[in-house]
């Protein structure tokens, strides 16, 4: 937390939870499915923090927020509540950081929670990548979402269920709020 520990409370709280309360709200975006599609989206939140953290393992902010996100795990419940307010407090937070933090740490910090949001949306799909990291530790989730990403995806039709361009309408939707809130240009 010392990387964090320049914020106020409630601003170093707003920093660690919302890449949580992000991930959570694009699951809540599409509750068609039932119990099983929740769970591995679930899962995915979950299991890409800290995937997505090595990721942006260049990122001391990242390395702190994600540490904290899973230390924090007794808020989990708590920030359920809370996730259905995050387009609005998106735009502070990334404003909060930037101030603190400077425009790189911003990109990450928005990059980082923008990715979850994806990978939370993709969970149907892409829960072979997690089940990957369980059956076969050697592999590991990061490189079973690049081998997806990477070398599987050319050969897919865009409607095959582990193709990243399957997600639903409204977890797409979902995902453009979060990008314009995050003001996140790809």
């Amino acid at each position: 937390m010392a990387h964090l520990s320049r914020l106020s409370e409630n601003h170093a709280l707003a920093v660690i939870s919302l890449p949580y309360k992000a991930g959570l709200w694009v699951s809540h975006a599409d509750d068609i499915e039932g119990e099983a599609d929740d769970e591995n989206e679930m899962k995915a939140l979950e299991r890409g923090i800290p995937a997505l953290a090595e990721v942006h393992k260049d990122s001391a902010l990242i390395q702190a927020v994600a540490s904290e996100i899973m230390r924090m795990k007794d808020n989990w419940s708590q920030w359920e509540e809370e996730c259905f307010y995050i387009v609005k407090q998106a735009p502070d937070v990334i404003q909060v950081v930037q101030a603190e933090f400077g425009t790189a740490e911003a990109r990450h910090y928005r990059r980082f929670v923008l990715e979850l949001g994806k990978m939370v949306a993709q969970a149907h799909s892409e829960l072979s990548a997690f089940d990957a990291m369980e059956t076969d530790k050697k592999e590991g989730f990061l490189s079973a979402m690049i081998g997806k990403f990477v070398g599987g995806v050319a050969t897919m039709a865009e409607n095959d269920a582990g193709h990243p361009a399957n997600i639903s309408p409204s977890e797409k939707s979902a995902l453009s709020q979060l990008s314009a809130a995050l003001k996140v240009s790809e």
